[in-house]
């Protein structure tokens, strides 16, 4: 008979370009909790999607549809895998254990120290990070993957944010919905406002992680309007490159031999006329090279961090492991997914209060947008009113107009309200950007408390310009809805 291995865990606090993270070894890890791919499982025919599945146990829980051969610029299709019903007791006693230990006021690398010798080998990076409690849509996320349905900014590359860094955001569930009771919620609304940590979360793709612990505080903080705050765990194992830039070269000879060669001619050039002026060189434009050998170093999602910030044996474990394997019990979970879930017999369903208020969270296009500009300045919104995507020489956001006044809206929505109040009725207000007019009054909308817009959308209402028809219906419904309020 076997021995079974002992899970060694390491943990390193690491520091790197003025930031610090806390990184996690896992070896003879338990491979309770991972993803893995289970190859071509598209029932509709389909031979150009993979299929990941995140497992739990025996159980596959998520189902991620990647198309175009996986390619990581793709977002997938995601849906809660149809034959789970839930986690073996032991899994829930550690995550639990994991959980009260955090909010005990342990650290870190030592509260979660049980959970991580439930994963699959590898780096990990561990860190607190506040999350919505939403698909990125608008909808919250328990009971918001039952159908397979494509699921923005579950790439892993993602087009707008582009090779920064950016912090996960959104859920997606570990529980079905038949596990959700009023009665347990009536004590988790109590209890939330006791935490200092409300969730456990494992990241599984683009924005997106799966919530392993605390499905029904997440209820109980969004109908108390209370932050989501969550301990957040991430595989450090892609590699990534960064370009370094270089400038050229000087075309004229030092200073030196030209005085050298030079010193008689200009001797008796001076005698005869005065010197004119020198002109000033040209600032030479910075050029993009690329190392020819190697890498940079390795990442997740929130973190870049340099191979040498790396301790050695960290180092050696992702060079030497796999960001991605079949878990031993690979051919149960297989089997698993052609298990036709059984017919809900709950009639529970979530509070109205908590579904009003996931729709007016963030989504996906606004975190996009905040962490792929910068800024917007006054000047470049009054360009963009104006209709054109330039400031000073320089494309502001985008060649194309409205996707321009898309990730502006989204943008501003997230950043500064007043602003995006202002510049949205702006646009409203101009016949000649009737195009954006429909999608800048849907986003507009959401700001369901907010007396200019209803000021606004109330005068529309009443007047009667066609200038207004693209969004009268959206003014109509808004106007209602503020008033009943």
């Amino acid at each position: 008979m076997g021995v079974e291995k002992k899970v060694d865990i390491r943990t390193e606090t690491v520091d790197f370009n003025g930031q610090s993270a806390i990184l996690v070894s896992v070896k003879d890890g338990g491979c309770v909790i991972g993803t893995c791919s289970v190859g071509n499982t598209d029932r509709s025919g389909s031979v150009n999607s993979l299929t990941r599945v995140l497992y739990i146990g025996n159980d596959p829980v998520l189902n991620l549809i990647c198309p175009n051969h996986g390619n990581k610029q793709s977002d997938k299709l995601v849906s809660f895998s149809p034959g789970f019903q839930g986690y073996d007791k032991k899994i829930n006693d550690a995550l639990t254990n994991s959980f009260n230990r955090l909010n005990e006021g342990e650290s870190l690398q030592s509260g979660l120290r049980d959970l991580m010798g439930l994963l699959e080998d590898g780096v990990y990076t561990v860190y607190y990070s506040d999350y919505y409690p939403t698909d990125g849509n608008g909808i919250f996320f328990w009971g918001g993957y039952n159908i397979s349905h494509e699921v923005h900014g579950t790439a892993e590359h993602n087009r707008a944010i582009g090779s920064g860094t950016f912090k996960p955001c959104f859920l997606m569930p570990t529980q079905p919905m038949d596990y959700y009771t009023a009665r347990t919620k009536v004590s988790t609304d109590e209890q939330v406002k006791k935490r200092t940590v409300q969730g456990i979360v494992y990241h599984v793709t683009g924005l997106y992680s799966a919530l392993l612990k605390g499905h029904h505080g997440a209820v109980s903080c969004v109908d108390n309007n209370m932050p989501f705050r969550c301990a957040v765990i991430e595989k450090i194992a892609e590699p990534y490159t960064d370009m370094i830039y270089t400038m050229p070269a000087p075309t004229t000879p030092p200073a030196e031999e030209k005085a050298g060669e030079d010193a008689a001619d200009e001797n008796a050039e001076s005698e005869e006329t005065p010197a004119a002026p020198a002109e000033a060189a040209p600032a030479a434009e910075p050029l993009i090279e690329l190392p020819f050998k190697g890498i940079t170093g390795f990442r997740s999602p929130s973190v870049k961090i340099p191979i040498e910030a790396f301790p050695k044996d960290m180092l050696r474990s992702i060079l030497e492991g796999r960001s991605e394997y079949k878990p031993p019990h690979f051919n149960v979970i297989a089997a698993k997914l052609q298990t036709v879930r059984r017919k809900s017999v709950s009639n529970n369903v979530l509070p109205y209060s908590v579904l009003d208020r996931a729709e007016q969270m963030p989504d996906c296009e606004m975190i996009e947008s905040a962490y792929a500009i910068d800024e917007l300045t006054d000047e470049q919104l009054n360009c963009l009113l104006a209709g054109d995507v330039e400031c000073n020489g320089k494309i502001i956001v985008s060649p194309n107009f409205y996707t321009s006044i898309v990730t502006a809206c989204s943008f501003l929505q997230f950043k500064d309200t007043k602003r995006f109040v202002d510049f949205s009725i702006a646009i409203l207000e101009n016949p000649e950007l009737a195009a954006a007019h429909e999608y800048v009054a849907r986003r507009v909308s959401s700001q369901s408390d907010n007396k200019k817009i209803f000021d606004f959308f109330e005068s529309v209402e009443k007047s009667g310009d066609p200038k207004y028809d693209k969004f009268l219906a959206t003014a109509q419904t808004f106007v209602k809805r503020y008033k009943n309020r």
